[in-house]
């Protein structure tokens, strides 16, 4: 009961955390996007890692079905 009650705490405060910061941590990671497709552009490694990204999003999808 004690440890159930501990892992409920902890999601619930890692919760309020995340969702108190949300507007930063969807700052963050919109400027981690643009940076890593600006320097994929550049670099001419777009087209591979959009492949990469498609086949896990596509891996995940179809687990789910």
């Amino acid at each position: 009961m004690m440890t159930t009650l501990i892992a409920i705490l902890t999601l619930a405060v890692s919760s309020f955390m995340v969702l108190g910061s949300l507007r930063t941590v969807a700052t963050d990671t919109i400027d981690i996007l643009a940076t890593s497709a600006a320097r994929a552009k550049t670099n001419g490694q777009l087209t591979q890692k959009l492949a990469f990204v498609m086949l896990w999003l596509m891996i995940f999808a179809l687990s789910y079905l």
